[in-house]
């Protein structure tokens, strides 16, 4: 199959498993402006019932409408999870901010927490996933936040942040000292696309920040696929959990970062199905 054919035939099958699922497009005012997040109520919800909410972060230039951060709350609704699938827009214009929850999208997310919990009865904690640049704000956010996480399944991150405080990235392996290196580097040096996540004033306090203790009882489900630049970081940030006593799981899937060719459709689609088989298997140990 030529080249220009499977690009095609790709948009097509990706095109095809986009969820039906009805969202709901609510927002929230933060910092004195208006922030939006999607919503998506399980098939028979019951206002007197009490859900889990899962929420699910997108990826690097999208946002909480999109088809493919949608695929969670699919699944959801497939697989019989009892959850309201909340899908945040997290803020574009500062990229570092989306990767790194302590520079500020973190309180954006608990604002939208705090507004489900005054329209739906919720457990206490959450379910969090994302891909890509979601998966880098998710796993940060459970690490920093175990208070409010009860699983996370971060997939196919370009940087990980371990919990003892060890910096992994793309491309370059284990930073053991973000600040130092930060402070040091020639941002010029670095591909458009990471400089956020180099910049020394925003990221270099944030980026080595160890696991707030209670974290470790949060089981993980890292994912990446064996095909994408990142598996070889996603491998070590999994070990890093069960080296440090945590419930892990972690998979595989034969995918680079995006599907380019039509075998990897089917491999790629794994990451939101398995990350709710996931949620399901460990939301089904808490009784009612």
């Amino acid at each position: 199959m030529r080249a220009q054919d499977a690009r095609q035939e790709v948009r097509r099958l990706l095109a095809k498993g986009d969820p039906t699922t009805k969202r709901t497009r609510k927002t929230v005012l933060f910092n004195g402006a208006e922030r939006e997040y999607f919503v998506q109520l399980p098939r028979d919800y019951e206002h007197r019932k009490t859900y889990w909410l899962l929420v699910a972060a997108h990826g690097g230039g999208g946002n909480g409408a999109e088809p493919r951060v949608g695929r969670y709350g699919h699944w959801a609704d497939k697989l019989g999870l009892e959850a309201v699938v909340v899908t945040p827009t997290f803020h574009q214009t500062n990229a570092a901010a989306v990767r790194f929850p302590s520079l500020g999208e973190d309180e954006f997310l608990e604002a939208v927490i705090a507004d489900m919990r005054s329209a739906h009865r919720l457990r206490e904690r959450i379910l969090l996933a994302g891909y890509s640049r979601g998966g880098q704000f998710s796993h940060r956010f459970a690490l920093r936040n175990p208070e409010l996480v009860f699983a996370c399944a971060p997939q196919a991150s370009g940087s990980w942040t371990t919990p003892d405080g060890r910096f992994l990235m793309e491309g370059r392996g284990e930073i053991k000292d973000p600040g130092a290196f930060l402070a040091s580097i020639d941002l010029s040096d670095l591909q458009q696309r990471w400089r956020g996540n180099f910049d020394p004033r925003a990221v270099a306090p944030v980026a080595g920040l160890p696991a707030k203790p209670g974290a470790e009882r949060i089981p993980f489900h890292v994912m990446c696929g064996t095909l994408d630049t990142r598996y070889a970081i996603a491998r070590e940030f999994a070990a890093s959990l069960k080296e440090a006593g945590y419930e892990i799981r972690a998979e595989w899937p034969r995918s680079p970062h995006g599907p380019t060719a039509p075998a990897h459709v089917a491999e790629w689609e794994k990451f939101r199905r398995r990350a709710v088989e996931f949620f399901l298997e460990i939301t089904s140990r808490q009784s009612p």
